[in-house]
């Protein structure tokens, strides 16, 4: 079926040109004249057409030579159009077979390069639970050491106490033999016994209110420590969710790896059998070849056919 803006005048037309300049209106020759457009089959057919008007219309009968020439330039234009034909279709299938492969050649690249950012994101990740793994070690241990202070500081007031309590012991010790003492000067020394008696009172309020200021501070001592040993619990079980969650990673990256691993295995699998399709095209591409040869060695047949036969052909 003819392209549209082909048609017989045009093939006529176009046909009329060469034959004015002196050339063989060819299939080719007629359509690179029609500016490389219009199908072989269609321009053969209507110079057919054309050629067995011209027939009708002489009355002279066409010469052997003639003939021959005619029946020369027919085969050696379909032997063209059926070689062209056949290394165009071989030259399609191998473009078709040679982007598929590119194409899975580029999906599988793609898919590679996937897997190896997400290791990497993995693995950043790792190193991050980590870094976040020493921290809490760390902190851990500056708890430990804060733990170990606090015991030594309670201890310290613990003794303080103990040391205050002695205090109070002795001087109510003191006191009692102050008042045995002081109950046979009791009609002489009665004003002394009062002052001394008020400054004992002193004394013993202001070791109390001390003793019960030390009790208070071991009491925000103790409670700070219970504070701390809370604290260092809760860091423990954030220690053990951080584990758990550092195994789960792990355990991703693993199986990224192993994923990792099993698309290097069809990459290089494609790859094989990428060589191996090279080597089955090899055939191909040397046929074509042979073809193209074959076609050079039966153009020059051709051309030699037309020289014979121009020599054969009386001239005008």
């Amino acid at each position: 079926m003819a392209r549209g803006g082909i048609n017989k005048a045009l093939v006529h037309a176009a046909r009329d040109a060469l034959l004015a300049r002196g050339l063989h209106p060819s299939i080719d020759l007629v359509r690179v004249e029609l500016g490389n457009t219009g199908s072989k089959s269609t321009i053969q057919r209507y110079l057919k057409e054309l050629n067995g008007t011209d027939a009708a219309n002489h009355a002279p009968p066409p010469t052997v030579n003639k003939e021959l020439l005619t029946l020369v330039n027919s085969l050696a234009e379909r032997l063209t159009q059926q070689a062209q034909e056949a290394v165009a279709k071989e030259q399609e299938q191998i473009d078709r077979q040679q982007a598929s492969y590119t194409q899975e050649r580029a999906q599988l690249r793609e898919r590679l390069e996937q897997s190896l950012a997400t290791i990497a994101h993995l693995t950043n990740q790792l190193e991050e639970q980590r870094q976040c793994e020493r921290q809490l070690r760390e902190q851990l241990q500056d708890s430990e050491g804060e733990r170990q202070r606090l015991r030594q500081l309670v201890a310290g007031q613990q003794q303080i106490l103990e040391e205050r309590a002695n205090q109070v012991q002795s001087l109510e010790d003191k006191h009692q033999h102050a008042r045995e003492g002081l109950e046979h000067y009791r009609q002489e020394q009665l004003t002394q016994r009062g002052q001394e008696l008020r400054r004992h009172d002193e004394q013993t309020d202001q070791l109390r209110k001390e003793l019960r200021s030390l009790q208070n501070a071991q009491l925000a001592k103790q409670e700070e420590l219970v504070h701390v040993y809370r604290e260092h619990e809760r860091l423990l079980n954030e220690h053990r969710t951080q584990h758990m969650d550092l195994r789960e990673q792990a355990k991703t990256l693993h199986d990224s790896q192993h994923a990792h691993d099993r698309l290097n295995a069809q990459l290089q699998q494609l790859m094989t059998e990428h060589v191996v399709l090279r080597e089955r095209v090899k055939p191909y591409l040397l046929q074509h070849r042979e073809d193209r040869r074959q076609l050079r060695e039966q153009a020059r047949q051709i051309e030699t056919l037309q020289t014979l036969l121009r020599q054969l052909t009386p001239s005008a």
